[in-house]
C-alpha cells in the first residue's frame, strides 16, 4: 500500500494533496503488496512454527492471546486475506469478461 509521510514541510493545498494521492495510486501494487504480506506472515509463522491460517483460527478461539505481536500478526494475517480476495475476483472479472468461445 502506497504511503505518504508528512513531515515539517508547508501546508499543501487541496490540487496538491491530490495529485500526491493520485501519484500514489498510480505506483499501488496490489500483487507486490500481497507478496509483502506474505513474506511478513512468513517470519511470523516460522519464529511461531505454525502457519498463519491455523493460528488465525486459534487467535479468533481466544487460544493466543493478546500480546502487541500476536495482535499485528492476526491483523496482517486478516489484509493478506482481503487483498487475496479482490485480486482473485478482479481476475474472476476480467477473466469472465475476455473469455472467447472456443471453436468446436
Amino acid at each position: 500500500m502506497p504511503q505518504i509521510v508528512f513531515t515539517n514541510q508547508p501546508r499543501l493545498d487541496k490540487q496538491q494533496l491530490v495529485e500526491m494521492l493520485r501519484a500514489a495510486d498510480e505506483h499501488d501494487d496490489p500483487v507486490e503488496e500481497l507478496l509483502d504480506l506474505q513474506r511478513e506472515l512468513i517470519v511470523f509463522e516460522q519464529k511461531q512454527g505454525i502457519a498463519s491460517a491455523e493460528f488465525y483460527r486459534r487467535y479468533h478461539a481466544g487460544e493466543m492471546g493478546d500480546a502487541v505481536e500476536i495482535v499485528h500478526w492476526a491483523g496482517l494475517y486478516r489484509q493478506y486475506v482481503q487483498l487475496k480476495s479482490v485480486i482473485s475476483d478482479s481476475l474472476n472479472v476480467v477473466v469472465s469478461i475476455n473469455t472467447v468461445p472456443l471453436p468446436v
